[in-house]
């Protein structure tokens, strides 16, 4: 099973998507958090700081993984009853394209993107349910420098294929979850 949880940077998607994982844990279920932004400057680490602190208020006993890239190495890991957390996708995807300068190739991206979306369906089939975090980038028009460009194009491909797979599709406004696609457990 798969949730995509999409919405604008502090929309709340995050606590949405926590709060999802804890109602599809079954009674025993280990519930894991990816975490795949780098603390790269002082406000990305009091996110990552203020995320830590909201998930060891709550009930359940979070594994965090921090893993900016090569999720695949994961997947072991995971068992069917495992619920599974992915925090961002667009942390990840920006990660993994611009690791070096082969992102100035279109063909480039989208075979990352393609790898990361075999990734994604290996974590669905190791996990009883995927919940997964992205970014909506979409609205401020076609960017003017390729890197951007390449970037927003990739995610939005990878988007597709994932709320395509996806049983609920979930976009995060002010805090309020509005369901696109399917049934929510909220």
């Amino acid at each position: 099973m798969i949730v995509f949880i999409s919405g604008g940077v502090r929309s709340g998607k995050s606590r949405i998507a926590e709060t999802y994982v804890q109602k599809l844990a079954a009674p025993g279920s280990q519930v894991h958090y990816i975490a795949t932004a780098r603390a790269s400057d002082d406000e990305m680490k009091q996110r990552i700081a203020h995320h830590q602190k909201r998930r060891q208020k709550q009930t359940v006993k979070w594994a965090t993984w921090e893993q900016p890239v090569r999720l695949d190495k994961l997947i072991p890991v995971f068992t069917k009853n495992d619920v599974v957390l992915l925090d961002c996708v667009t942390n990840w995807l920006a990660n993994e394209l611009f690791a070096d300068e082969s992102w100035q190739k279109e063909t480039v991206c989208f075979r990352k993107a393609r790898q990361m979306w075999a990734t994604l369906q290996q974590l669905e089939n190791a996990s009883r349910a995927l919940i997964i975090v992205s970014n909506e980038l979409f609205s401020g028009g076609v960017p003017d420098d390729l890197g951007t460009y390449h970037f927003m194009k990739t995610l939005g491909w990878l988007h597709q294929q994932i709320v395509t797979n996806a049983q609920v599709a979930i976009l995060v406004q002010n805090g309020i979850a509005v369901v696109k696609k399917g049934e929510s457990c909220l």
